[in-house]
């Protein structure tokens, strides 16, 4: 099959990209192993095709990192930006991922030992306000902390913060919290008006089932209730049906609102 010069150009380019992932995994991934008595430290690109393969070093980013059977972290040496982590089955008692990047998914899971979470900064090395605007802000889809029975919310921190709205996520996908002692006041409003009232902060599925039997799902009832928790939702078991309100788009619910005063208006003009 003839191949036309610049196609050729564009596969062999795309070869020595991948290669040189393919360099750059081993290296992370012998850096990681290093820092853990016992470890299965593996990372992978999403594409991993001649045809497909990434296309320069800022795809890092597209970078997967999962790690199980570790008894200790001590950093992540040669890696800065990943997609998505996926720690499960560790035995450490800390986790500290301050110096990593995480442009996408968290999924931390059956750590009997882990007592304590330092969540990773937006911008590593940087301090920023809380909780984060713009750019600063971290663009998460996925956070799913369960199973880890030692770890308590007053122990996961982020830039000093320990309040979920001092992560400053938006448009949340799917946000998951299981098998931890979470306490209530771990989501309970910022001054500033943190949450905002009307926004949108999880989009498909929000779960929480607390070890903690005096868990109250009052505050989070009512931000479900008013739209601020969409798709599925559960707190303790328990899921609350959203308003009406909640539901419509706000064009929609201005458009019925004004139906209701027009209407009001021609009533008291009889």
């Amino acid at each position: 099959m003839w191949i036309q010069p610049h196609s050729q150009l564009r596969i062999e380019k795309s070869m020595e990209t991948y290669l040189y992932f393919l360099a750059l995994i081993l290296r992370v991934g012998l850096a990681v192993a290093d820092s853990c008595v016992t470890s299965t430290v593996s990372l992978t690109t999403q594409a991993a095709t001649t045809t497909n393969a990434p296309t320069g070093k800022n795809d890092a980013s597209e970078i997967s990192l999962e790690i199980t059977g570790c008894n200790n972290i001590t950093g992540f040496p040669n890696l800065t930006t990943v997609a998505r982590i996926n720690l499960y089955r560790n035995n450490f008692a800390e986790l500290n991922l301050t110096g990593l990047r995480i442009t996408d998914q968290i999924r931390i899971a059956s750590n009997p030992n882990l007592e304590t979470l330092v969540l990773p900064d937006p911008k590593p090395g940087h301090t920023i306000s809380l909780p984060p605007t713009g750019t600063d802000a971290p663009q998460w889809t996925v956070v799913e902390i369960v199973d880890n029975p030692l770890l308590d919310t007053y122990k996961i921190k982020y830039q000093g913060g320990s309040s979920f709205w001092d992560w400053g996520l938006r448009n949340l996908s799917r946000f998951t919290f299981s098998g931890g002692n979470f306490h209530s006041d771990f989501f309970y409003p910022l001054s500033g008006d943190v949450p905002e009232s009307g926004h949108v902060y999880v989009t498909d599925s929000f779960f929480l089932n607390s070890m903690d039997s005096t868990y109250d799902c009052a505050y989070l009832n009512s931000l479900r209730y008013h739209g601020s928790f969409k798709g599925n939702y559960t707190c303790q078991g328990k899921t609350v049906v959203p308003s009406l309100a909640g539901r419509m788009p706000i064009s929609r619910v201005n458009f019925l609102g004004g139906l209701v005063v027009a209407f009001c208006l021609v009533h008291l003009l009889e």
